[in-house]
């Protein structure tokens, strides 16, 4: 278990894993808002538009892996400043870029630091704080998703006058300063305590280790690679398909939402209760898994989403769209905000790679949801209502395995 600590010292450990995801959730959704921007400077074709979108995605999920492992075997502190340069060097190389081959270059760079920030910061926070209030503090440090507000207000509002480069190259200020902020706090010692990284594996009840993981743990022991392999197999690879399930599926719901609510009015006020509705979704979400559970949560949530899916299906209320575009958010707030918290306690060794992994993952299968959506013919006549009540569905079936997963922190 973490170290209770102070309220000063909670408060240390929580703005040094949010400074690095707010300014990631800035980037990530700023190249996405930039991306036309960025096709029309260079003459991009499809294809090209394409081989930028697939290099960010590959970024992410190499960015999890390797940093997760580092992160693992040297220290989370120690790989969230290394993060947080190679994220200023991507975003500097972006804000110069001449060609396609130096944005290419470039995106891959920042995105590996997208990929690593999401787990460390998790795992880093996790580790240093007690159970009863690791969720709360994990919904908390989601609120960094609101960098996609600041995102959409500064191409909204700067890009006219500052222009794609300085928009891009504005981030290296406030990264600078915050690395040397990351720095002190790490370098004090006083931030609190982590737990092992191996954990403590207990079954459902909490009754001690079960027989499955003393036997993986033993073998976790043992450095020869086929070993190591097996521990990692038989230890994760259940919470691993419920982890990547669950971050699929409820991304994949937020990414719908996106694609269609581009097409309603794009007003200031309803941009802020688009992007804001989510915060409150993770306070709550906080709030019930400490009432219900975690399985039981999921579960809640999953009967909303088919309920809202299928109110917008089948209602003549000419503005159903924009009230679904509005809701959904806040009912997102609820997965999005335990996933951190949960996703560390179900691994035990390997927690910052497979838990950032199982999330990345998920984030890219997510994010292929539109194209399934039209290659299903659901893309038009509100249809794509069906496919988030589906979405439900699968949650729910998670959510059922995700009750009696063992926790290992």
């Amino acid at each position: 278990m973490g170290s209770h600590g102070t309220s000063s010292s909670h408060a240390r450990i929580y703005w040094t894993a949010f400074i690095g995801l707010l300014f990631d959730y800035y980037d990530l959704y700023l190249f996405i808002y930039l991306e036309k921007v960025l096709a029309a400077h260079f003459g991009l074709t499809q294809g090209e538009s394409d081989w930028l979108q697939f290099t960010g995605l590959a970024g992410v999920g190499v960015g999890a892996l390797g940093f997760g492992w580092l992160a693992d075997r040297y220290g989370r502190g120690r790989i969230m400043l290394v993060v947080f340069g190679v994220y200023g060097l991507g975003i500097a190389g972006l804000s110069l870029s001449w060609d396609l081959a130096s944005v290419l270059g470039f995106r891959l760079l920042a995105s590996l630091a997208l990929g690593a920030e999401w787990g460390i910061s998790h795992t880093y926070l996790a580790e240093r704080v007690d159970r009863a209030t690791r969720y709360r503090f994990s919904a908390l440090l989601q609120f960094a998703i609101l960098g996609g507000l600041l995102a959409a207000a500064a191409c909204n509002e700067l890009l006219p006058a500052w222009g794609w480069r300085w928009l891009f190259a504005a981030s290296i200020v406030p990264v600078a300063v915050l690395s040397a902020v990351r720095w002190r706090v790490l370098a004090s010692g006083d931030e609190g305590r982590a737990t092992s990284v191996e954990g403590r594996a207990t079954d459902v009840e909490g009754r001690g280790p079960s027989v499955e993981s003393r036997t993986c743990n033993e073998a976790a022991l043992d450095s020869r690679p086929s070993s190591l392999v097996r521990s990692v197999l038989c230890t994760n690879l259940r919470p691993f398909g419920v982890c990547l399930g669950l971050a699929a599926l409820t991304i994949a719901s937020g990414t719908v939402n996106v694609f269609f609510a581009k097409d309603l009015p794009q007003s200031f006020l309803y941009t802020v209760f688009f992007w804001g509705n989510v915060a409150p979704g993770m306070l709550a979400g906080a709030w019930v898994v400490r009432r219900l559970g975690v399985g039981r949560a999921l579960a809640l949530y999953a009967a909303a989403l088919v309920a809202l899916s299928a109110w917008a299906w089948t209602s003549a209320w000419p503005e159903r769209a924009l009230a679904f575009a509005l809701v959904l958010p806040l009912l997102n707030g609820l997965p999005f905000g335990l996933m951190g918290a949960f996703f560390n306690e179900v691994f035990g060794a390997y927690r910052t790679m497979l838990s950032g992994a199982a999330y990345n993952l998920g984030r890219i299968l997510g994010g292929f949801a539109p194209v399934l959506i039209t290659a299903l013919g659901l893309h038009r006549g509100g249809r794509n209502f069906i496919f988030t009540a589906a979405l439900g569905a699968g949650v729910f079936g998670l959510s059922l395995a995700a009750a009696r997963l063992p926790r290992r922190l």
